[in-house]
């Protein structure tokens, strides 16, 4: 990998240089040697955005188990998940073109259908859950509490390598703004992208250019891929931009990180804009696929109290119009008003 950002002398050098490829991190490192692995983590936030984990918690059969269920939701008539349509808590079905992140160049509306689960509260459902998730709402259950974990352990690995002080709270700076029973926007979504009826001649964009709008997103493939990250991030224009495929890696899980860790880190972090397309090869084949999306939510985007933060250089969308600072909350609430059609 060609470093963006790399530690000199114990601090941080911005430089510049196209992304090469995303790294993969044996996450077992956060027990058995945590500030290794938070060397590793923030080398991949400075440089690309995204990574890959290998060995972080849930076994193969768990992350399987919730895409058979995630399959058996969208199998079933529209009518039906049309009862859970999503709301403005961002909870719920979202159809077919409902959602589009990239309006600008996408206008149409991007070609997939999530279903969004929020946190449970005492191991019981936040929302009305259909019958195929609440039949095993124990299962769905530990499946977001295990990612809620491992996006904690994330920002721990994060935090210790910035060596925040533990004046400030130390490793646990970012972790204790998402702590899970905090309010927040945290949703686990599951999507699926349905195949084409004839296959186009060239590559179909299913999810238009967009960065998450949140601190960190999970990602977990299955089969049939279609990410890529932008590879050239001062691309002057949309012709000029390189795009780099993120394949699925077996038992591994994809990370990238959102516009408020970059926010909050005064754009030493990068959040790495993305989209989701299907070669002619693969456009005829169904693609399902899961994403945690961890929020802050009422923790405010001021900067990270690390010695590798530039203090001064807050950024100009984190704040009001008073001057004060966002929280991430109202950020998240601007961005889905801008991205979805209708609730």
């Amino acid at each position: 990998m060609q470093h963006i950002r790399t530690y000199i002398h114990k601090h941080i050098q911005m430089t510049v240089s196209d992304i090469s490829h995303i790294p993969i991190i044996d996450f077992s490192l956060f027990k058995s040697d945590p500030e290794q692995c938070g060397k590793l983590i923030l080398d991949a936030a400075q440089n690309v955005g995204f990574f890959y984990l290998r060995n972080f918690g849930f076994t193969r059969n768990e992350v399987e188990d919730m895409f058979s269920l995630s399959k058996d939701f969208f199998d079933t008539p529209k009518e039906e998940k049309s009862k859970y349509a999503i709301d403005k808590g961002n909870i719920g079905y979202s159809s077919v073109r409902q959602e589009a992140v990239d309006p600008k160049n996408y206008s149409q509306g991007d070609y997939k259908e999530s279903f969004h689960i929020g946190k449970f509260k005492n191991d019981e459902p936040s929302q009305p859950l259909p019958s195929v998730f609440d039949a095993e709402k124990d299962k769905v259950n530990k499946f977001v509490t295990g990612c809620h974990t491992i996006v904690t352990q994330i920002m721990e690995c994060l935090a210790i390598a910035l060596e925040i002080p533990e004046s400030e709270g130390g490793r646990t700076w970012f972790s204790s703004r998402h702590a899970y029973d905090t309010p927040s926007n945290d949703v686990l979504r599951v999507l699926h992208y349905p195949p084409l009826n004839h296959p186009n001649e060239v590559d179909d964009i299913r999810i238009g250019r967009h960065s998450d709008y949140g601190s960190l997103t999970l990602l977990f493939q299955n089969g049939v891929g279609g990410l890529q990250i932008q590879a050239n991030r001062d691309a002057p224009n949309e012709e000029s931009i390189k795009w780099l495929d993120a394949p699925v890696v077996d038992d591994c899980l994809t990370v990238n990180l959102g516009d408020c860790l970059e926010w909050w880190t005064c754009n030493v972090l990068r959040s790495t804009k993305h989209r989701v397309i299907f070669t002619p090869a693969t456009q005829m084949k169904p693609r399902y696929s899961m994403a945690y999306f961890c929020q802050g939510g009422q923790a405010k985007l001021e900067p990270v109290p690390s010695r590798f933060i530039p203090q001064s250089e807050a950024h100009a969308l984190t704040k009001n119009d008073d001057g004060s600072p966002l929280t991430a909350a109202q950020h998240l609430a601007m961005r889905l008003n801008a991205t979805y059609s209708s609730y």
